[in-house]
């Protein structure tokens, strides 16, 4: 590390632009590593709200060359380490030890007994390499970003007394109801949806159509649900399979493999020839129905966490 190496916190003087012109140079060349966008400039910013040095910036010769940005929420929470990312004709030069120094002494300092990256591409091996090397652990459950392609689906097969029918008006509530049914109280699935949620996501979307989103009903009742959606995968539009969920009554019956394939159909007959899903590796059953389907794992999120009382 050149000793005109320094860290010190971004101030006013470094622009929202330059900002993002370092953080994209930082993120360049790192297979996975996505660069943040705007809302997430927005929250490292506010992060200094906080605390100044929870934005730092890595200099060498007085020029901007690594940024590394800490989330520091309620007392009792955990910290994040929300980015540290070298330019890459830096890296390799003991700049990203500095700011990983940096940002466990800040976290130490403000009173957290540990800190956790944000969800990171497991093929960005260079970063997890960085992190295992400096004592971090990973957590595998975050995450995992399934593939297929969309020929020789299978047929659509249904149970007796059930039927899959698309999106009517007034559904909304439904969709709100079996989502949370399906998912409370699992790992990685978030807070439990309002009608607001769904408009948000789903009616203000210029994706959404009606015949995109499925409904298993019983009889009248919708029990299950899962939307065809649409994804940019490795700089492609294809389709999504999103959101499938059965409430746990009617589980056990085939009802998410026959929304999945219904979707799946919808999807080829868009013109889509590949599909994507992204589910959480705690999911153990859809894992293995999606594996069933056909689909392959392309890559898997990690999360890495260091407990900071484990050291002296």
């Amino acid at each position: 590390m050149s000793e005109q190496m320094e860290i010190r916190a971004c101030d006013a003087a470094v622009s929202d632009a330059d900002l993002r012109a370092l953080v994209e140079r930082c993120c360049a060349g790192a297979e996975g590593l996505e660069t943040p966008d705007e809302r997430g400039l927005a929250r490292m910013r506010a992060a200094q709200a906080v605390d100044p040095e929870a934005l730092a910036l890595a200099f060498e010769a007085g020029a901007p060359v690594g940024v590394c940005s800490v989330g520091l929420p309620e007392e009792g929470e955990t910290a994040s380490l929300r980015l540290l990312g070298v330019c890459p004709e830096q890296r390799r030069r003991g700049i990203g030890r500095a700011l990983e120094g940096h940002a466990v002494g800040l976290v130490r300092r403000r009173g957290f007994r540990e800190v956790r990256t944000q969800a990171m591409d497991s093929r960005n091996r260079a970063g997890t390499a960085f992190l295992e090397g400096l004592g971090w652990a990973s957590d595998l459950g975050a995450g995992i970003r399934m593939w297929r392609d969309l020929r020789d689906l299978p047929p659509v097969r249904l149970p007796e007394g059930y039927a899959i029918r698309a999106y009517r008006d007034g559904d909304a509530g439904a969709f709100v109801r079996v989502k949370n049914a399906a998912f409370a109280g699992e790992t990685g699935s978030g807070r439990a949806w309002t009608s607001e949620d769904f408009r948000k996501e789903y009616l203000e979307s210029p994706h959404f159509r009606p015949e995109r989103v499925f409904f298993a009903v019983c009889g009248e009742e919708p029990v299950g649900t899962t939307t065809a959606w649409t994804w940019t995968h490795e700089g492609r539009e294809v389709g999504l399979i999103h959101w499938v969920a059965v409430v746990p009554e009617h589980r056990g019956k085939g009802l998410g493999e026959a929304l999945n394939v219904r979707a799946l159909h919808h999807l080829r007959e868009m013109g889509y020839r590949e599909a994507v899903l992204n589910t959480n590796a705690s999911h153990k059953a859809a894992v293995r129905l999606y594996h069933r389907l056909g689909f392959q794992d392309v890559w898997r999120r990690v999360v890495y966490f260091k407990r900071l009382n484990d050291e002296r």
